[in-house]
């Protein structure tokens, strides 16, 4: 088992490596930060929220997510709008420059994602997908 753990360690580092380079080159390319993106995917799969509410998600104090909201306004990723149902506060709303450079980011993985199943036979690529599946689930269901 001691080897096989050291295995799959090694393979998790490759690939997080491989992920780190890509996220890399895209932040620079785009010029955003992890966070921005880590702000956006939120935004885009929540819808909008306040500021607050992304500090505590990204525990981080108010005043940094301030800075970093502040930064992405201005490159237009995002936009402060009245909250929706309390129109004293301000939510935070991803703009359609912030959903381009989630799109962007997306098809980047997709392009890697796709360099891997390249890499096998399809009866191996179904596997592995199988077997994500799991991972993902935490082994509890059996992977269709």
């Amino acid at each position: 088992m001691k080897e096989r753990v050291e295995e799959l360690a090694r393979f998790i580092d490759f690939v997080s490596a491989r992920f780190k380079e890509n996220e890399g080159l895209f932040e620079s390319r785009l010029e955003v930060s992890h966070r921005e993106l880590a702000l956006l995917r939120t935004l885009a799969a929540e819808g909008p929220m306040i500021s607050k509410n992304l500090g505590a998600r990204f525990q981080v104090p108010v005043s940094t997510m301030t800075g970093l909201v502040d930064r992405m306004e201005k490159k237009g990723l995002l936009r402060r709008a009245p909250n929706r149902r309390d129109r004293r506060s301000i939510e935070l709303v991803a703009t359609p420059a912030g959903t381009l450079v989630l799109e962007e980011q997306h098809r980047g993985l997709q392009a890697m994602a796709r360099g891997i199943l390249d890499a096998l036979p399809k009866s191996d690529q179904q596997t592995l997908i199988a077997i994500l599946r799991r991972v993902e689930h935490g082994g509890n269901r059996k992977a269709s």
